[in-house]
């Protein structure tokens, strides 16, 4: 397909919200509505693109720059507990 990134964002933003009944709340940028936004690394339809800050409501939810607004997490990549003595491991990576 042959589409503007514009409409392609349209079609994952506010057609569902219209959809669902909600276009009133959210959906596109407009003074009212709930400020729920993603700013990216680079262009949002690109793989390497990573979420630099959301917004949740207009307030700021995650940065990647500020561990204060970093989600904690349990998830290891690669070998849970690799590098830890033996002892750790056997409790587990954390």
């Amino acid at each position: 397909m042959n589409i503007s990134e514009e409409r392609a964002i349209s079609w994952i933003t506010l057609n569902p919200a219209r959809s669902l009944g909600i276009a009133d709340q959210t959906g596109s940028l407009e003074a009212g509505k709930r400020a729920d936004l993603v700013i990216w690394s680079a262009n949002p339809f690109s793989v390497y693109a990573r979420a630099d800050q959301v917004f949740v409501d207009g307030g700021l939810a995650f940065d990647r720059m500020n561990p204060a607004y970093q989600p904690l997490s349990d998830f290891e990549l690669g070998q849970p507990g690799f590098g830890l003595p033996a002892a750790n491991v056997l409790q587990g990576a954390r």
